[in-house]
């Protein structure tokens, strides 16, 4: 049940990454055995087929909970970068930080974040920190959880560099007559 990172930049399909946000093996072991347990409680306090009835209801739930908790995928390709149903443009990107499991609880605890968008998960102790552009976004970054930060950024970077490569190349300069150029 963990995620795994594909990039397809060495591949030569361009620079990309995906990968999906599965819960941890340990992290739906706690919660499978919790949902039993309430199971339990409920099956020795309710008459056998009501407690049959709401244990089934609970593992289901719970199951659907943990496939729910496991379906962010996040992907960068030639139009942006996407987190689960959000996407955002390479336009409106500004620079990514990669952190590591000690920098990532220090940002998520750091008052300058408040008002990002994050899309984090308690069993993904890693992620990255995307700054926006867009002086218009409500959000001044991103925070996404990823099991592969070091990846993912340079992913990113490598698209915003690009963009801002292409965006020098594209200014033109002043028209000029023929006399001028010789």
């Amino acid at each position: 049940m963990t995620g795994e990172a594909e990039t397809a930049s060495s591949r030569g399909q361009g620079c990309q990454y995906r990968e999906r946000l599965t819960i941890s093996v340990w992290w739906a072991l706690v919660v499978g055995l919790f949902a039993l347990s309430m199971g339990v409680a409920v099956l020795a306090w309710l008459p056998s087929l009501a407690g049959v009835s709401i244990t089934a209801l609970i593992l289901a739930l719970v199951a659907w909970a943990l496939m729910a908790a496991g379906s962010i995928r996040i992907s960068a390709d030639a139009e942006g970068l996407r987190v689960g149903r959000s996407a955002i443009e390479w336009q409106y990107l500004d620079r990514v930080r990669g952190c590591d499991a000690p920098t990532m609880a220090a940002v998520l605890r750091s008052p300058h974040q408040i008002g990002s968008f994050l899309v984090t998960r308690p069993w993904i102790s890693t992620g990255v920190v995307v700054r926006l552009a867009d002086p218009a976004d409500p959000h001044p970054a991103w925070i996404v959880s990823t099991r592969h930060p070091g990846q993912l950024a340079e992913v990113i970077r490598r698209h915003i560099s690009d963009r801002s490569d292409s965006a020098e190349r594209s200014v033109t300069r002043p028209a000029t007559t023929g006399q001028e150029e010789r």
